[in-house]
């Protein structure tokens, strides 16, 4: 029953491939390296006052990839709510236009058997749920009646990009449904 809370947006690999093929605009490059630079230190303090259940930070498997250890092995399963998973602006554009990092494609072939698409979802929204991330956030599971106190204080304390993502469940233990 724990909410699963994402620190940071992801798409740094998407972005990185993008700013090596000169496509980011000086924007978009100060924006990403803002990003990759920023310590999860804020929100590791913050989550510290509330009941986390678990933890880690997502990088180089990407968000399915981290999130997949986290259920490995355990009766539960997660739910990851597409529409409300951040992403960095313009990654989404870049991933579409094919701007993928090899290790997303690594990333996917590894979990792939872990991952349920219950909806159309788009191939660059996918790939951007594999893409692995530089110093990207925090993933958090949290009781569901202390999830959304969890993200207002994460925003009070600069964490802006924090959102609830998804959800534990009991349905499909060991594997991850995309909604």
């Amino acid at each position: 029953g724990d909410c699963l809370i994402l620190t940071k947006p992801i798409g740094t690999g998407v972005m990185n491939t993008a700013i090596k093929g000169a496509l980011a605009s000086k924007e978009q490059i100060c924006a990403v390296t803002a990003l990759m630079t920023a310590l999860n230190r804020e929100a590791a303090e913050v989550m510290t006052q509330f009941p986390v259940s678990a933890c880690t930070d997502v990088t180089g498997f990407g968000l399915l990839g981290h999130l997949s250890e986290m259920i490995a092995g355990a009766q539960v399963g997660a739910r990851i709510f597409s529409s409300e998973v951040p992403l960095i602006p313009g990654s989404l554009d870049f991933a579409g236009m094919g701007l993928v990092p090899g290790g997303a494609s690594r990333n996917r072939k590894f979990r792939e058997n872990m991952v349920i698409m219950e909806n159309e979802i788009k191939p660059a929204l996918r790939d951007l749920f594999f893409d692995p991330q530089t110093s990207g956030g925090l993933l958090i599971g949290c009781p569901e009646n202390e999830a959304q106190s969890l993200v207002n204080a994460l925003h009070e304390k600069g964490v802006a990009d924090a959102a609830i993502i998804g959800e534990v469940s009991d349905g499909n233990p060991g594997k991850i449904s995309i909604v």
